[in-house]
């Protein structure tokens, strides 16, 4: 066979005889990528706002290091909590 028989024979792809093949969307979970963006956005400016209001070197530095570790718990405990959901609605095999 040539090149223009076997081009004839495969489907088309995003071409005008071609439908749009839309991904549907179903549950979304906005809420919780907005929490999740929040907890982020918020670990990073941390120190930024504890520089601001603690002026002792020694305490500003361990509120620091709290809020990193705070936020990283809290955004892991989401990340698992939406783990837990998503299993929870899987049916059993």
């Amino acid at each position: 066979m040539d090149n223009y028989t076997l081009q004839s024979r495969l489907p088309p792809t995003a071409s005008a005889e071609m439908p749009h093949n839309r991904q549907p969307f179903h549950k979304p979970a906005t809420t919780l990528g907005a929490a999740g963006h929040w907890i982020k956005t918020l670990g990073i400016l941390a120190p930024l706002v504890i520089g601001e209001f603690v002026k002792d070197p020694e305490q500003k530095w361990r509120a620091i290091r709290i809020s990193a570790v705070a936020t990283a718990l809290l955004s892991e405990a989401m990340w698992t909590q939406r783990i837990r959901r998503q299993a929870n609605e899987q049916p059993e095999r």
